[in-house]
């Protein structure tokens, strides 16, 4: 009688825990190689805030800006201006550098193009720029048209 000495043949099972060990290796660095940014916050030089005491508004020469479109141009009481048109944005800041800039945004007015004429205002030499409706909602208004 002949002696078997070999094995019985096992089946080769395919593990999966090789497979869980690189998922979570993965997992963990891009864990922590992303970076979470608060994308909803938008860092202005107008929402810097100040500690000097605020002036009199009553002595002030107070400029109302309003944007009615997106079309680069702003309202004033005399007609409109354009964003290109530098000299007049000079001339505007010369003439009310003490009072306040207040720009008036209307319904689909985006905050990029507020922001525009935010910078332009700062970069001729406005001291003080104030947005009057920034957050004013549809209940805020009517209840202050009635």
């Amino acid at each position: 009688m002949s002696l078997n000495l070999s094995q019985p043949k096992r089946k080769n099972a395919i593990t999966l825990t090789p497979l869980i060990d690189v998922v979570f290796i993965l997992l963990l660095f891009f864990m922590l190689t992303s970076s979470f940014v608060p994308w909803r916050i938008i860092d202005t030089p107008l929402s810097v805030t100040t500690n000097e005491q605020p002036k009199d508004t009553e002595e002030k020469d107070n400029l109302i800006l309003t944007l009615k479109l997106n079309d680069d141009q702003v309202w004033l009481e005399d007609g409109a201006v354009s964003f290109s048109d530098q000299a007049r944005f000079q001339q505007l800041v010369s003439d009310h550098n003490d009072g306040v800039f207040i720009i008036k945004a209307e319904d689909g007015v985006t905050l990029q193009t507020l922001l525009r004429l935010a910078d332009q205002l700062k970069l001729h030499g406005a001291e003080s720029v104030s947005i009057a409706n920034a957050f004013a909602t549809s209940e805020n208004s009517t209840a202050e048209s009635k």
